[in-house]
């Protein structure tokens, strides 16, 4: 029954959102999106006091990830959103959304290796290998693709409620 509940509210904000989508940007709609995947995605424990999300490359997705995260916790941790600009700043990131822009993802994905960072890009043409959730819109709907294989790597687990929504889970 717990099952059917979380399918129907996912299913409700998928259908209330879309609604509204004329409204609002490409932009947004992914930083929604994004949001409330953090929520069917389980991070081995660790004790910061803070969930930090990490933008590499895409400063409007960084403001409306700020935005979206200004009043709220993420279990029961406060959220920092940085727009960052270099591979290096990525050490203390949980969450790292690669923007289109940037170069060598195969070596910032070789650098987080093993290391529990969800890794998420946006770009569809250019698929990393090893980059956890890769989403896009295509004729006004959203899908994603989901590399399980390297989020298991990361010991990062994933919603089966994701899994089975997405438009390819690889392994």
């Amino acid at each position: 029954m717990k099952y059917f509940y979380k399918k129907a509210l996912i299913l409700l904000l998928l259908c209330l959102f879309f609604t509204n989508a004329h409204a609002v940007s490409e932009t947004q709609i992914k930083a929604v999106f994004l949001e409330k995947f953090t929520h069917l995605i389980q991070w081995p424990t660790n004790n910061k006091e803070e969930f930090v999300i990490c933008v590499l490359n895409n400063k409007p997705f960084a403001e409306a990830l700020k935005n979206i995260y200004k009043n709220k916790t993420f279990k029961n941790r406060s959220v920092k959103v940085l727009n960052i600009n270099s591979q290096e700043e990525v050490r203390d990131c949980n969450l790292l959304f690669i923007g289109k822009e940037t170069k060598n993802i195969d070596a910032l994905i070789t650098h987080l290796q093993n290391r529990p960072v969800l890794t998420i890009s946006d770009d569809k043409e250019k698929i990393p290998e090893n980059v956890m959730i890769t989403m896009y819109l295509t004729n006004n709907k959203f899908k994603y693709i989901i590399n399980n294989k390297a989020a298991k790597n990361s010991d990062i687990k994933i919603s089966h409620l994701l899994l089975r929504s997405a438009q390819e889970v690889i392994k």
